[in-house]
């Protein structure tokens, strides 16, 4: 797994008002600066989350107009809705969530020929396995890889493993078939294959959502009724999982349960004992440097192209426990 370095200095999320600020129309006015943010679904907690730090950004600048599309966890469509922006030439910079980075890339390229500023999150616009910039002339990627984030998963399962032989297992991906889970879920096994006690008995699509991980967890209960632990790729299924074990009768704590994301409802579960951990997300955060890097370069600041970890800024690192997860303050909710 590569391991990229954090290139920008942590004091970007609070800097300074400078070179797109002062860009100015001959009238004195600021200039308005027309940011595209192609989200992978609005119906998705993540990247709403995202939008508002886009618009925290804009409203810090005060001269940038934002216009969202939403994707609906479809690639054929948002393809679509870059090469639709693309001709209309309506756009200063897009900032992009993709649900699959690699089929945008040809059209990313042109708008940068056109000279469209462009910042992608969380899915990498490329090769999804490499969380860096990878288009030449785009301004900065800002995210966690999904191997290594599947790998922090591995790393909780461990946790709730320990001591116990056979450990029985339940992955609950989002998407089992979109690329970004394939390469978590080859993440999540890289860890915990090395471990002889530990099993994964059942494997099943949660589709990011409370209600459709808590019959996937039914499912799981009745064929599976001594399971341990069950990890997922986002805290919204351990939501809709923790309601199937109460409807069980199975006791808060008796099944280790991991989510992903640290959510303002996984931060209550874990503080309660309902939820044991979590992996660290920070989609607002992303959002607004990711918008910050465009209007500053838009505006005439060169930027040399950044690749950002975002959990740098992180107060607890990646992983949220009971012991730890006081101190962080969620970016979003299940």
């Amino acid at each position: 797994m590569r391991r990229w370095k954090l290139l920008l200095p942590l004091a970007i999320a609070a800097a300074a008002v400078i070179t797109a600020a002062g860009a100015s129309t001959a009238g004195g006015a600021p200039k308005k600066i027309r940011v595209a943010v192609f989200m992978a679904s609005a119906a998705n907690t993540y990247w709403t989350a995202s939008l508002q730090g886009a618009k925290d950004t804009a409203k810090k600048y005060g001269n940038v107009e934002i216009t969202a599309f939403d994707g609906e966890f479809n690639t054929t469509k948002q393809l679509n809705q870059l090469r639709d922006a693309l001709v209309s030439k309506k756009f200063d910079a897009w900032y992009i969530g993709p649900n699959d980075g690699q089929p945008l890339v040809p059209t990313i390229k042109r708008a940068i020929a056109q000279g469209v500023k462009v910042s992608c999150t969380l899915v990498p616009c490329g090769n999804i396995r490499f969380p860096t910039v990878q288009i030449p002339g785009q301004t900065a990627f800002i995210g966690i890889g999904f191997y290594a984030n599947g790998q922090l998963l591995g790393k909780l399962v461990e946790q709730g493993c320990k001591g116990v032989n056979p450990c029985k297992v339940a992955w609950l991906p989002g998407l089992p078939e979109l690329p970004l889970e394939k390469s978590r879920t080859d993440g999540l096994y890289s860890i915990i294959k090395k471990d002889k006690n530990i099993q994964v008995v059942s494997v099943q699509a949660g589709g990011y959502l409370a209600a459709p991980a808590l019959k996937a967890t039914q499912n799981i209960l009745q064929a599976h009724p001594d399971i341990n632990v069950i990890v997922s790729s986002g805290d919204q299924m351990i939501a809709g999982a923790y309601r199937a074990a109460k409807l069980a009768g199975i006791p808060d704590g008796k099944i280790k349960m991991y989510g992903n994301g640290c959510t303002y409802e996984a931060k209550a579960l874990i503080r309660q004992g309902k939820q044991a951990g979590c992996a660290v997300y920070l989609p607002r955060t992303e959002g607004k440097m990711a918008t910050d890097l465009l209007v500053r370069a838009v505006g005439g600041e060169r930027i040399n192209a950044r690749s950002i970890d975002p959990l740098t800024l992180s107060p607890i690192g990646p992983i949220g426990n009971k012991a730890n997860i006081a101190r962080f303050q969620p970016e979003f909710h299940s």
